[in-house]
């Protein structure tokens, strides 16, 4: 560690003997009230929703539309001009997990440990509300 010097203490305390200590006003509190105040009561907010519900009925009406014609005419059916999508047989795959066996002292410890990460928020927002 670096060696402090030795009169910061004696500089520090001649700084603040010479700035001296400030005093508020008499009336400063009562100043920050009203500031508080008017500045509340000017700034309200008014809720505006991000989608209107103009917009919320339109993209409602257009998605009602678009599942009533793929219903009635349907994409992938055998007369329609479009060949139903087939995937090649170098696409598919089968892909077998390994079996895992675990004890049942592991299985308990796991259940254990998941039980106590799962209460964790709850007892954090617990301990935030107190």
């Amino acid at each position: 560690m670096e060696k402090q010097p030795e009169n910061i203490d004696r500089i520090t305390k001649k700084i603040i003997k010479d700035a001296g200590l400030h005093q508020p006003s008499t009336d400063f509190f009562s100043n920050v009230m009203e500031a508080i105040e008017t500045q509340s009561t000017s700034a309200s907010i008014v809720y505006q929703p991000l989608i209107s519900k103009k917009m919320w009925m339109l993209l409602s009406t257009i998605t009602v539309a678009f599942l009533v014609l793929l219903f009635v005419f349907p994409v992938f059916s055998e007369t329609s001009l479009i060949n139903p999508i087939t995937i090649p047989e170098q696409f598919k795959f089968n892909i077998a997990l390994p079996e895992m066996k675990l004890s049942k002292t592991a299985i308990y410890g796991v259940g254990f440990l998941s039980l106590f990460l799962l209460q964790i928020p709850f007892l954090k927002r617990q301990l935030n509300n107190s």
